[in-house]
């Protein structure tokens, strides 16, 4: 009979052969201190113990609802993930950083991968941190103040930094590499827990995120642009382009060698633009070379990524707009005049969403947004300044915009407003409130265009109610050009396919809209002009009439002072030669 000892130990050691056992992980995780725009490195333990499927967070003075739901989503998924029960154990999280007040949901990500070296009995890889929120089935979400937590990283001697995916064309990508090239250390972005474990195990090495600033558009494939352009003077269009272009290029010269690629993918962009413009394409090229200009002065400005930088930067691009002021409208140089008006209009627009970023800025990240909407605000003050300057050497019969206009300003506006509320129809309004007509009329086109969703038609029927736009747009030089640019993105939706044949009709379709929006209005602004001789350049020609009898009277003066000079020469000679001769009949 078996010793009755020997049968209760094995037992024992039976339940806890098949009872989880306690191991403790560590980990450092970045964190925002938030309105300081500093980050911070904490290292966070798990232990993990048998228990009953608690998740607690000690340490910190206090931890806010969300971060401890993100604790327990890690917890549980680990514990899925593992293919184990999660109710068999507690998980106690413990931040070094006692004084902090955590919040947020942001260190989702590193809390589950503490859970599965943990409950694995295995130790996290030195040297590496992670970013990013957590769901139910393991997918890492974004998260804020990737720059401070980024800077945080490198000062703690960390090799990189795991943070979510985000598309090469997001803003969070740019903030990325902005932390990446400026902290000198990699940003490793995954999609989930699976992309992120051979990173934290090191059985992968991180590489640097690669920036890609290219919009991919077969420059070929557009060949010479068909559009006939009546009534339009593209030789003062073709000076806003040069202008752009140079422009922007000046601005990638003054880029840093940390963003070597960047300048380097920017000049290549701009050499297809250049290629475009020769080919007819000239507002695309200065489109594309505008939404290049915005990456390159943010980029540019990595030394005003503080607040009293961003600040300064932004006080000093709303005084410049503000100095930007348009010549006297005339019947040939009223395009250029209303567009330059309406890029001032989108330009303050812009700036005070800038400024409202700045405001509200918890982070390095909100400081560098409100450079890169400020960017934008810059471009279109600068554009209203070659417009102007360009509407200034315009000939033409002085005009104001008729009273008239208001009526169908009014009636554009009311039809825009099924479009929403955004940018285009604000900027109608206000325009429409300072008695800028045509402005608004403009203003209200583009929301009307823009800002409506693209009919769910077939390529086939985009591409013909395109063309038929087209059509309707030949008269004047922003139709014209909106035209040109429509015909270019109807070549390149002929030579893709897939999603890229899609989006570029659907592109063509809308700027072809445009095109024929901007037509009929000019047809309706041109019409209500009337005739005017007090605008600053009348008054201007007055006083160069005033000028010019002012000298001609000068000039009488100076001829009968002459004259006057002439004739008391003569008296005075006269007198002298017989003054003698008294002088001899008083001394006889």
């Amino acid at each position: 009979m078996p010793d009755f000892r020997v049968v209760l130990s094995l037992l024992l050691l039976s339940m806890l052969a098949a009872s989880p056992s306690a191991y403790v992980t560590t980990m450092h995780i970045p964190a925002v201190l938030v309105n300081q725009n500093v980050g911070s490195l904490t290292v966070v333990r798990l232990n993990v113990t048998p228990g009953s499927g608690s998740v607690l967070v000690d340490g910190p003075a206090n931890v806010s609802a969300d971060t401890l739901v993100s604790a327990q989503t890690a917890a549980s998924y680990a514990a899925s993930f593992l293919g184990l029960n999660e109710k068999s154990y507690t998980f106690n999280y413990t931040i070094e950083d006692v004084g902090a007040n955590v919040s947020g949901p942001s260190a989702g990500l590193a809390f589950t991968l503490l859970a599965v070296a943990a409950l694995q009995h295995r130790q996290l890889a030195l040297g590496f941190t992670a970013t990013g929120t957590i769901a139910s089935d393991g997918s890492v979400g974004l998260i804020g103040g990737i720059t401070d937590k980024s800077q945080a990283a490198a000062a703690g001697g960390m090799r990189f930094i795991l943070a979510p995916y985000a598309p090469s064309s997001s803003f969070e990508y740019l903030l990325y590499y902005i932390s990446q090239q400026d902290n000198g250390i990699p940003v490793v972005t995954v999609t989930n827990v699976s992309q992120a474990l051979p990173y934290a195990f090191g059985n992968k090495q991180p590489s640097e995120l690669a920036i890609n600033l290219t919009q991919g558009y077969n420059i070929n494939a557009a060949g010479a642009s068909n559009i006939t352009c009546t009534e339009c003077n593209i030789s003062a269009f073709d000076q806003l382009i040069n202008f752009t272009l140079n422009y922007t290029s000046n601005t990638v010269s003054s880029l840093g060698s940390n963003f070597s690629a960047a300048a380097n993918q920017l000049d290549s962009n701009l050499a297809n633009y250049d290629t475009l413009a020769s080919h007819g394409y000239l507002y695309t090229a200065a489109d594309f070379a505008f939404l290049n200009f915005i990456t390159a002065f943010t980029l540019a400005n990595s030394h005003n990524y503080t607040s009293n930088g961003a600040a300064d930067l932004l006080s000093g691009i709303s005084s410049y707009c503000s100095s930007v002021s348009p010549p006297p409208l005339t019947d040939q140089n009223y395009e250029f005049v209303i567009g330059g008006k309406l890029r001032q209009y989108w330009a303050n627009y812009t700036l005070n969403a800038a400024q409202q970023q700045l405001n509200g800025e918890q982070s390095t990240d909100g400081l560098i947004q409100s450079i890169y909407t400020a960017a934008s605000a810059l471009g279109w003050c600068e554009a209203s300044s070659q417009l102007y300057t360009a509407a200034s050497e315009m000939g033409g019969n002085y005009v104001q915009e008729s009273p008239s206009l208001a009526s169908a300003a009014s009636m554009a506006i009311n039809k825009a407003r099924s479009s929403g509320n955004g940018m285009y129809l604000q900027t109608a309004q206000q325009a429409y409130g300072n008695g800028d007509y045509a402005v608004a009329l403009y203003s209200a086109t583009y929301a009307t265009t823009f800002d409506l969703p693209v009919p769910n038609l077939s390529t086939s029927q985009l591409y013909s109610r395109t063309l038929a736009n087209i059509a309707n747009s030949s008269v004047g030089t922003w139709p014209s050009q909106f035209a040109s640019q429509s015909e270019f993105y109807f070549r390149q939706s002929l030579a893709t396919s897939g999603a890229n044949e899609t989006g570029n009709a659907a592109e063509a379709y809308s700027t072809s809209l445009l095109a024929a929006g901007i037509a009929a209005d000019n047809k309706v602004i041109s019409s209500s002009f009337v005739s005017s001789n007090q605008t600053g350049a009348g008054i201007a020609q007055e006083v160069s009439g005033i000028e010019q009898n002012v000298s001609q009277i000068y000039s009488l003066l100076l001829i009968n002072a002459a004259l006057l000079l002439a004739v008391l020469v003569v008296l005075l000679f006269h007198i002298l030669q017989h003054a003698p001769k008294s002088r001899a009949r008083r001394r006889q």
